[in-house]
């Protein structure tokens, strides 16, 4: 492992691309990808596959050491369904396989686990509590919940579609019965066209919290997904095939933003509501988040960090006290805790299609749970709405004092 912050991400690789070069007969061999406990400063991180946007954009720079100094650190993202990567933590198990991490350009690359020794993970990342993924028992006391941004979640149709609104009733039945006899719901008939992801998934379980019917429990006839990616390309590939009437899909909206050409979010009725069904932005086109912000759209979940404590409550890794140093820091920088110039998580959170809380108006305690008022200490909803090219009304600024009374974050005018 190494713990030197000076040391260039691609050190190293020369040397271990020729290790790894085999000829046999004049034939050579694939060498491996070099080994993750090679590159500086990792942090073991298995985590919800809809973090990977996200990571895209603030990895590169925190692997790098001119601009992170001594904050620099490599992500390396396991990617796998939440409750998996909380499994991995709470259960202790080894870290297996192949990672992702960024170089500072921004260049994905990938990394191996090492064969010879057993790393645990450093923290994981999931988008549901862990009494979600643990089926309602409280999670361990050795294990701590950061909650940070919010991610939107929602059913999504081919362009070709003509669906334009779902009920939580009709959802219920169609993930329920998944069209059998006498449960159909048209045009979601054909459980071979709906298309979801698998239970221990985050975005199943987040929308079976609020449809009624855990994500667990889906009916095994629907046509499941590893991956979130894997949903999304299903869904445009429809697009040609004559049959986009009845298909169905579940996506977060980093998902169906980035595919907004060839996949479209339905608006979402809820249980005993009197106004009827919503998108999760103000229009079907819009990307303001309104409905989801101030409580008018309920399938949303915040993304949680998970870290092991001691019986203080202070954050440990079992890899040592400046991995634990390392997760705590990601933590405070990836919450909004402390900052630094090199990343603007807040912006990045933004564009990748989610809601930092600092623009959320509503929060909850429990997935799918009731939705409370909410007033965070350091608002910016002037900053969102305006990465989001909407015009917020907001003065510019550089510094409190050309705020009358409101404070200046993100260069622009907030209130206190």
């Amino acid at each position: 492992m190494t713990d030197n912050p000076s040391l260039p991400l691609w050190a190293g690789r020369l040397t271990a691309a020729c290790a790894g070069l085999v000829v046999a007969l004049g034939v050579s061999a694939p060498a491996r990808a070099i080994d993750c406990d090679e590159l500086p400063n990792p942090v073991y991180f298995p985590a919800t596959t809809l973090l990977e946007s996200l990571l895209a954009l603030v990895s590169p720079a925190l692997g790098d050491a001119m601009a992170a100094g001594p904050d620099q650190m490599t992500i390396i993202h396991f990617p796998l369904s939440s409750c998996i990567s909380y499994d991995l933590i709470r259960e202790a198990q080894p870290v297996t396989g192949t990672g992702v991490y960024y170089l500072p350009d921004g260049t994905q690359d990938t990394c191996d686990m090492p064969l010879d020794v057993d790393i645990l993970a450093d923290l994981s990342a999931m988008d549901v509590g862990g009494v979600t993924c643990l089926g309602g028992e409280q999670p361990p006391d050795s294990l701590r919940e950061y909650p940070s941004h919010v991610e939107t979640l929602g059913f999504v149709v081919p362009r070709n579609s003509t669906q334009t609104a779902i009920t939580a009733t009709e959802a219920y039945y169609v993930m329920k019965f998944g069209g059998e006899p006498g449960f159909e719901v048209s045009p979601w008939t054909d459980p071979n066209f709906v298309l979801v992801r698998n239970p221990g998934s985050s975005t199943q379980l987040t929308i079976g919290a609020n449809i009624g019917i855990s994500g667990t429990m889906w009916n095994g006839a629907l046509r499941g997904h590893q991956g979130s990616g894997d949903v999304r390309d299903a869904l445009i590939a429809e697009n040609t095939t004559g049959n986009a009437e009845s298909v169905l899909g579940i996506l977060n909206s980093s998902k169906w933003e980035a595919a907004q050409n060839d996949v479209r979010v339905l608006a979402f009725q809820p249980f005993n509501n009197c106004f009827g069904a919503v998108f999760p932005d103000s229009t079907s086109t819009a990307r303001d988040k309104r409905n989801v912000r101030d409580g008018h759209y309920p399938i949303w979940t915040n993304l949680r960090y998970i870290v092991r404590t001691d019986a203080m409550g202070a954050t440990t890794s079992p890899n040592g006290p400046q991995a634990a140093a390392r997760v705590q820091r990601f933590i405070d920088l990836m919450t909004g805790v402390d900052a630094i110039e090199a990343v603007n998580v807040a912006q990045s959170v933004i564009q990748t299609g989610n809601i930092p809380t600092c623009a959320m108006h509503v929060s909850r305690d429990v997935d799918g749970g009731p939705i409370a008022s909410f007033q965070h200490p350091a608002p910016c909803d002037c900053f969102f709405l305006e990465q989001n090219g909407i015009d917020s009304g907001c003065d510019t600024c550089t510094d409190d004092s050309e705020c009358g009374g409101g404070a200046c974050r993100f260069g622009y005018c907030e209130a206190m």
